[in-house]
């Protein structure tokens, strides 16, 4: 049974992730690095059975869960407008998704020293198999197998919990959402 990474024991506590900036990567840059010849190798937290965490759209852990990857998305989507990833974009031929239909990348960057993490490193949030979906990713120069050390893949699902599950204000009507 998939555990809340919020009740995993070796999850940072929310300290620890007040020192991670977390800045979207453009579209801009993903068109130049692939026409450059990069390959996006990715780790996708929540497939990775060594850990067997996700990331539920709840206030706290064992709470029922009050949202869906739909308002992780419009979450997203208000606080670092749309999804960068040219295949996830409005209009386009959608007939080979299958888990995800939509894609953050983001550069993380550590602000102050904290053991056994890097001081910085790209991850991507989505919607996977109708749950948020996190990954950890790198670019290459071919598209291998890669592995996320399991200290990073953890904040990382932590640090997308937080931003997907906490409510951010609407411009219309001034509500929380």
């Amino acid at each position: 049974m998939p555990i809340d990474v919020r009740s995993h024991p070796d999850t940072p506590d929310l300290e620890k992730l007040q020192n991670l900036v977390l800045e979207p990567v453009s579209q801009d840059e993903i068109r130049r690095r692939r026409d450059d010849g990069e390959v996006l190798v990715e780790d996708v937290v929540n497939q990775r059975e060594d850990l067997d965490v996700r990331a539920p759209m709840s206030d706290e852990p064992g709470e029922p869960v009050e949202g869906d990857v739909g308002t992780a998305l419009y979450r997203l989507t208000q606080l670092f407008g749309t999804p960068p990833f040219p295949e996830y974009m409005a209009g386009e031929d959608i007939s080979d998704r299958y888990e995800t239909t939509y894609k953050y990348l983001f550069h993380v960057q550590l602000e102050d020293d904290v053991a056994d993490l890097p001081d910085e490193w790209l991850m991507t949030i989505r919607d996977w198999e109708l749950e948020v979906g996190v990954g950890i990713c790198e670019w290459r120069d071919e598209d291998d197998e890669f592995t996320a050390d399991a200290d990073v893949a953890l904040t990382t699902m932590a640090l997308a919990q937080n931003v997907t599950s906490q409510p951010v204000e609407c411009d219309f009507k001034d509500i929380w959402y």
